[in-house]
């Protein structure tokens, strides 16, 4: 593989999108980036922010918030946060893609019985998740995609995103609870997604114009994965919108950090995951065919983030993001779904 140019501060290389790097070697994102004063103060913001909508949103039912749980490091050290510091009743909830490894199931139940929460583990038919992967790398799948999102995920790991959240928001119409919680950390996803509001008639209308194509790509139960009924959108009360939170956006905290702090609730790191995962024996499969189609590393954003603010070693995300999953060891990922990819 040829030697990639790359920003000299963070990691993001010549082919990401939008980048321009100067005769410095440092790119547009880190000179327009937040300084680390500002990035903190940020975060307190943040911070305060998020408390205000978890104290304005607890105790109005069963469940204080629906937590979107993968089981993996980041989502782990989410739950132990919420349940420890904010005190929250949580219902941990998992989805079962078909990949999620032995030992991030185990690390499911080992996290949420250390922490007396409650775990739910959803399993979609595999028939329909199988497709949802093949699919999501074709042309059309890709038009289901916000292009902006692939600068932060892969065509595989946005499709399941996709459906997670319908899921977690579902769940949360069904217990009446307004707080959503997601493990994404800087860089995965905007810094202001640390407290949304979600008004969810909105966000069903601006889907309303895919159904057709992905009723067409998925079938009959596409509505059931990515839409809300109309049963569902009457518990919606349009003047009491869902708040969806993501804790660790308000963190300077390291990867080494998170796991010695959930190893005391039983986490055990995965070997079967690739680099970049900490539960989905797919995700490799997801950087490969990004890389193919973009020549960028699609954890490149997050990663980046983490550097410019000395969260992590550069060295340490060199050796993240420069070796790229082959195809040829991902042969058994890519028969399940139905796909045939060549390394050349």
């Amino acid at each position: 593989m040829c030697e990639v140019l790359r920003c000299s501060k963070c990691v993001l290389s010549e082919s990401f999108p939008g980048i321009k790097i100067d005769k410095h070697g440092v790119c547009n994102y880190c000179r327009d980036s937040l300084s680390l004063d500002e990035m903190n103060t940020t975060r307190d913001e943040l911070k305060a922010k998020m408390s205000i909508a978890i104290d304005t949103n607890r105790n109005i039912s069963e469940y204080d918030a629906i937590v979107a749980f993968s089981g993996g490091k980041d989502s782990s050290f989410t739950l132990k946060m919420l349940v420890e510091k904010h005190d929250l009743n949580c219902l941990a909830v998992t989805v079962d893609n078909g990949f999620l490894s032995d030992k991030a199931l185990d690390n499911c139940r080992a996290i949420t019985g250390s922490l007396g929460v409650d775990f739910m583990l959803f399993t979609p038919a595999p028939d329909f998740m199988m497709n949802m992967y093949r699919q999501s790398v074709s042309k059309d799948g890709k038009k289901l995609i916000n292009r902006s999102a692939l600068k932060r995920a892969s065509a595989i790991c946005n499709s399941c995103i996709n459906l997670i959240n319908n899921v977690m928001v579902k769940l949360a119409l069904q217990h009446n609870c307004r707080i959503i919680a997601g493990g994404y950390i800087g860089g995965q996803i905007p810094s202001g997604a640390a407290v949304l509001n979600i008004d969810l008639l909105e966000r069903e209308g601006m889907k309303k114009h895919l159904k057709d194509t992905y009723q067409n790509l998925y079938g009959k139960k596409a509505d059931k994965f990515f839409y809300l009924r109309n049963d569902e959108l009457k518990k919606y009360n349009p003047d009491k919108p869902l708040i969806v939170i993501n804790p660790m956006l308000t963190l300077a905290i390291s990867e080494e950090q998170i796991i010695d702090s959930i190893k005391k609730l039983g986490w055990v790191k995965t070997t079967d995951t690739g680099m970049n995962s900490s539960n989905c024996k797919l995700n490799d499969l997801g950087i490969a065919l990004h890389y193919k189609e973009y020549q960028f590393h699609p954890y490149e954003a997050e990663i980046a983030e983490q550097v410019r603010y000395g969260i992590m070693d550069r060295q340490k995300a060199l050796d993240k993001i420069k070796t790229i999953p082959q195809f040829d060891k991902l042969d058994w990922q890519m028969k399940k779904i139905g796909i045939l990819i060549n390394n050349e």
